[in-house]
């Protein structure tokens, strides 16, 4: 599952340059730079799932760095919104839901990647 997460987070590094992404179950004490935080969330076997391959469940914060709620929501919105398209078509996705994330606002998004066991 590790390897699964790390490619994930290399991807989205890529794709979205102008987030901090990191893959870690640590709380993030400092967030100075919109930040998409990657956790792991389960790991699975469903029955529509081909024997050779597990459901990874992650969980995608995407967080704001403004103290100013009113400032976060904004520009939570302005960022979630390419995210949800970019997952549209690659990974099975619950909706984002606004929840607070320390002192700051964040959108939650958990996600399901259907992924070839590992060796």
């Amino acid at each position: 599952m590790s390897s699964i997460v790390k490619q994930l987070e290399q991807t989205l590094k890529t794709d979205f340059p102008g987030l901090n992404v990191t893959a870690t179950e640590q709380v993030l004490a400092d967030v100075r730079k919109p930040t998409l935080l990657i956790r792991r969330k389960s790991l699975d076997v469903f029955p529509d799932a081909p024997i050779s391959h597990r459901n990874v469940g992650i969980l995608l914060t995407l967080i704001s760095p403004h103290l100013d709620l009113d400032a976060a929501a904004d520009q939570l919105d302005t960022l979630a919104l390419p995210l949800l398209d970019w997952l549209d078509p690659r990974y099975l996705h619950e909706p984002a839901q606004l929840v607070g994330y320390g002192n700051r606002l964040a959108y939650d998004i958990p996600a399901t990647i259907t992924a070839q066991k590992e060796s």
